[in-house]
């Protein structure tokens, strides 16, 4: 999927009328997401995705774990929006990402993260 093409869907999935406030998001959540995996398997989603996520995201080497609540949170905190948006907002993102990189490498994914995090997933 191209860049402007998961920019697109995930402003029109969470309901943002700025396309860079889009933007914003998109890559927030990405980033959030990527921190609480280990290094391997955040390059390897990155891998998956268009140049400008992959440049516009920071790889640990290492995941940084965070609870649920506190994930939500820290995007609300960094986006200047609720936490009810912010839930709203990832899951956009992340049902795009669904859409974005193979099944496999998903699954993969979400066996990194913790539990609630499956709470994200529509």
């Amino acid at each position: 999927m191209k860049y402007d093409e998961i920019i697109k869907r995930g402003q029109e999935r969470a309901g943002i009328a700025d396309r860079s406030d889009a933007e914003g998001t998109v890559i927030e959540v990405l980033q959030e997401l990527c921190d609480r995996l280990s290094g391997k398997e955040a390059r390897d989603l990155l891998a998956q995705l268009p140049g400008e996520l992959q440049t516009a995201v920071i790889v640990s080497p290492s995941p940084l774990p965070v609870d649920h609540d506190t994930f939500i949170a820290n995007i609300g905190r960094e986006l200047g929006i609720s936490d009810e948006q912010a839930r709203q907002r990832i899951r956009a993102v992340v049902s795009t990402l669904r859409e974005a990189v193979s099944w496999g490498e998903f699954q993969d994914v979400l066996e990194e993260l913790d539990p609630q995090y499956a709470d994200f997933v529509a």
